[in-house]
């Protein structure tokens, strides 16, 4: 007996509806359920709340030193001009702040202080970095002159222990971006998280333009937090095994997380944060697809969004919750494993969940055989659509089927593949034979124009086989090469506009002859001007630049170098070789060693030098050619190393 796809896809979801009911209906289930998620999202605000309350007073310390050492300056208390004394008090700022890294100013000349924090062996150091430059020159001069750079080494008492020159010094603070983010805002900023040039760690800085009594600028003060202090704070969060925080951005970039080393090493190695599927942690990955698949993220006001997910046959949940400060535009993620903390109640759902579950099988278990068949026969259909989409038209067995509709569509594809050959067939051959009168055409044209111009026999057929010869030695593709030998036999179409008194004139022409002589390039422009077809259109730029030079004394534009086209290149240099070795109306043949050592003393003048280089290469090639097409060559004309 056959039915259709509609009753037996009504029937499953009546089914399947009877038993999602009455399981959902199962009060222990929903309220257990409620309470797991209360309980999570609760617990992971609590943490998420207390990273940011943390990150934020380690940020605001960074804030109010820039502020108090940017009035410091403004007022004259401190000074570039008395390194030692801003040193000094930058070493200060730091043991006074441990969340601080460093902290430097740059002036405008593009002198710089630097105090930063360093590890010792046993315990912290300091390091001091100097850069003068030449205060005579005119500010913000790029071109300042170095006059020193100095590295000293301080222990914990700021007593120097060793200073070091640096000879060539690439560093320029006013080329960062602390420097230049604080000049556009001409205000208090922050910057995104980057690697800082001297430690190599990566951090934000908050930095402030300084300006003197007078309101003239003098520089820009700078303090440094380093990730790691954000990220070592991890470590004091009892979350338990399998759970973690970090902190990202919206392009899941990495700024903090508790293993330091992950974020310090890919940042050194690429100069950029890595992402969450670079860390080598699933979980926290899974996470984010998660979060990836809210499509309301953050869009309703709300600051947090919690994600369930399962990852190796555990549930866990996790939160995403907003820094609330603008300047920060960071994510803290946090994802604890069900079992974390509601394992008590994980139980007692486990055993209502079981009556459902077996209510569920049984329902799964009637339903199988009818889906299997379902998804079988559209598995194969699909196979079938697939192979249609490669251009692979193959035909399928046509198998019994149940479903009715099933069996139709499978013969109703069978017949679309016959449709199918059928037509590819037909289209093949019209494509090849336009290709071929295509083909056909173009010659046809080029042979007019040869014999108006009253040129030797096979002469276009000979230049269009040159050029391909030509094109490919310089890396062109076969299919441009064919297309570049196609549209190389139209180069003289417009002389089929010059008259032909002039074209079969035995002797010199006269300077009016000459002019109008000159006028073939444009002429066979407007010829072939607005063609759609690709070879058409090379045909174009081939037949209007063909007497360009390289060196620009050529016409009708004076073109030179790469502003003329390779094609038109290509073809100046077989076409006049080709020329030079044949007999014209106006001209005796030349002998061919003598006509390639005139084409090469051309090369840097009229020829491009590579196109040169090209056909010295191709040279056997080239005069194989010359007598396939040229029946009355006798072997003594070529050189001898060609014959």
């Amino acid at each position: 007996m056959r039915i259709t796809i509609k009753k037996a896809l009504i029937s499953g979801i009546i089914l399947l509806q009877f038993v999602t009911l009455t399981t959902l209906l199962l009060s222990s289930y929903i309220s257990n359920q409620r309470s797991f998620n209360a309980h999570a999202h609760k617990l992971m605000i609590d943490y998420a709340d207390n990273i940011i309350d943390n990150s934020k007073r380690f940020l605001d310390t960074a804030e109010a030193t820039t502020l108090l050492t940017s009035e410091l300056l403004r007022s004259d208390v401190l000074s570039i001009n008395r390194p030692d004394d801003l040193s000094l008090y930058f070493f200060q700022q730091l043991k006074q702040s441990p969340h601080i890294s460093g902290i430097y100013f740059a002036n405008t000349n593009g002198t710089f202080v630097h105090v930063q924090r360093e590890q010792g062996f046993k315990e912290p150091l300091f390091s001091r970095k100097l850069i003068t430059f030449d205060t005579k020159l005119t500010t913000f001069d790029t071109n300042n002159a170095l006059n020193s750079s100095h590295l000293y080494t301080h222990d914990n008492n700021f007593a120097q222990l060793s200073v070091k020159t640096i000879i060539n010094e690439s560093y320029d603070p006013r080329d960062r971006i602390w420097f230049n983010k604080a000049l556009d805002n001409d205000a208090l900023s922050w910057t995104d998280p980057y690697v800082f040039f001297s430690s190599r760690k990566p951090g934000i800085t908050s930095s402030m333009p300084v300006y003197n009594k007078n309101k003239q600028l003098i520089g820009v003060i700078g303090v440094d937090v380093s990730l790691a202090t954000i990220s070592s704070f991890f470590d004091n969060l009892d979350l338990g095994e399998h759970s973690t925080a970090f902190v990202t951005n919206r392009l899941g970039e990495i700024i903090a997380y508790p293993d330091q080393k992950i974020i310090q090493d890919t940042a050194n190695e690429s100069l950029r944060f890595p992402r969450i599927n670079e860390i080598n942690n699933p979980i926290a990955l899974t996470a984010w697809q998660a979060l990836q698949e809210k499509t309301q993220l953050f869009s309703t006001g709300d600051t947090a969004t919690a994600v369930t997910f399962d990852f190796d046959n555990n549930t866990y949940h996790g939160l995403f919750k907003e820094f609330t400060h603008h300047k920060w535009p960071w994510i803290i993620a946090i994802y604890m494993p069900e079992k974390f903390f509601l394992s008590d109640l994980i139980d007692n759902q486990k055993l209502n969940i079981l009556f459902g579950l077996v209510i569920s099988i049984i329902a799964c278990l009637t339903s199988f055989f009818f889906i299997n068949h379902i998804t079988d026969s559209l598995r194969k259909i699909k196979i079938i659509a697939e192979n249609i989409r490669c251009g692979q038209f193959i035909k399928t067995n046509i198998a019994e089927s149940t479903f009715v509709e099933l069996q139709q569509t499978q013969y109703a594809f069978n017949n679309m593949i016959d449709s199918l050959i059928a037509s590819r067939k037909e289209n093949e051959q019209l494509h090849l034979m336009l290709e071929k009168t295509n083909a056909e055409t173009i010659t046809r044209l080029g042979l007019a124009a040869e014999y108006k111009n009253d040129s030797s026999p096979n002469h276009i057929r000979r230049v269009s086989r040159y050029c391909e010869v030509i094109g490919l030695n310089m890396g062109m593709s076969k299919d441009k090469a064919k297309e570049l030998r196609a549209a190389a036999k139209l180069h003289d179409i417009g002389k089929i506009g010059i008259p032909e008194q002039i074209l079969s004139k035995p002797a010199a022409l006269t300077m009016q002859e000459l002019v109008m002589m000159k006028t073939a390039p444009v002429i066979g422009a407007k010829i072939l001007q607005d063609a759609e077809s690709a070879t058409l259109k090379l045909a174009h730029d081939i037949a209007l630049t063909l007497h360009e030079h390289w060196d620009g004394n050529g016409y009708p534009n004076q073109l030179q170098y790469h502003d003329i086209p390779l094609s038109a290149r290509i073809v100046a240099v077989v076409d006049t070789f080709d020329t030079m070795i044949h007999p014209r109306c106006y001209k005796k043949a030349i002998p061919i060693e003598i006509a390639i050592n005139k084409i090469r003393e051309l090369s840097g003048s009229k020829f491009d030098p590579s196109v040169i280089a090209a056909f010295d290469s191709c040279l056997m090639d080239i005069l194989n050619i010359y007598k396939q097409l040229s029946p009355s060559v006798e072997i003594h004309q070529l050189p001898r190393r060609c014959q």
